[in-house]
């Protein structure tokens, strides 16, 4: 059960950092004068390393 909740949290965790990237590239679409400041790459990186870690769950899952 352990490993589900984990799971579980990690790709809840993935999905709000979807979601706030979504909410970052519709404010830079609607506000021509957005400034990047690194955020949405942070974001990017840290959506990947959850999926890998996700992946990683699941290919020791089904092993």
């Amino acid at each position: 059960m352990g490993r589900l909740h984990h799971f579980f949290r990690l790709s809840a965790q993935r999905d709000e950092i979807e979601t706030r990237l979504l909410a970052q590239e519709y404010r830079a679409l609607i506000l021509d004068d957005l400034v990047d400041d690194g955020t949405s790459h942070e974001l990017q990186s840290k959506c990947a390393e959850l999926s890998h870690e996700i992946g990683s769950h699941r290919r020791r899952h089904y092993r």
